[in-house]
């Protein structure tokens, strides 16, 4: 067997910063599940480490994956990246300490109230049923990515190619479901 040394010049220390609310779970299944396949794939390089990055309350901000990728295949590596419709605007590509910005998907959270409605509605409704109800209003326009469960209420994460379309589609179920009275959504910039 021959071994092959890959002297460190070959090699460019790669983050992918994402502007997205995903918890690591998520954050695996969805980007490093994926990069690894393409890089198992094309041998372009390996997964270092990701990380998630917490506002004060809890929620996530951001998270990021560090690769090193093989010079060679850098460039390769930055087109396939380019064509991921569900990365975030707002995120970064950072390469040698150069920031790049990177991704097209605009980013909406829904914030259901969890503590503040009667107590008959939490007992006559099935949040599940609701998340059904905004992801079918949302088929082709956006993906639940991610979700977060804080003290007083429950986040859901979409990602789609426009805000407005997707605010539109789902707020009939704002208005008239009864688990999205104080519910509040937001453009994730």
């Amino acid at each position: 067997m021959i071994m092959i040394q890959i002297e460190e010049k070959d090699i460019v220390n790669v983050t992918l910063e994402l502007n997205a609310r995903l918890q690591p779970l998520h954050r695996g299944e969805i980007f490093e599940d994926m990069f690894e396949e393409m890089f198992r794939r094309f041998g372009i390089g390996e997964i270092t480490g990701a990380g998630t990055l917490q506002m004060p309350s809890g929620e996530v901000e951001k998270c990021d994956i560090s690769m090193e990728i093989y010079k060679s295949k850098l460039n390769p590596f930055i087109s396939l990246l380019k064509r991921i419709d569900i990365i975030p605007k707002g995120s970064k590509l950072i390469i040698n300490g150069e920031e790049t910005p990177i991704g097209t998907a605009q980013g909406m959270a829904i914030y259901l109230n969890g503590t503040e409605l009667a107590p008959e509605v939490y007992k006559n409704n099935d949040i599940n049923q609701l998340i059904e109800e905004l992801d079918k209003a949302l088929e082709g326009l956006a993906q639940r990515l991610s979700h977060w469960e804080g003290p007083s209420e429950t986040a859901l994460y979409y990602y789609g190619s426009d805000y407005i379309k997707m605010k539109k589609a789902i707020l009939p179920i704002l208005k008239n479901h009864p688990l999205c009275e104080k519910s509040r959504s937001v453009k994730i910039v």
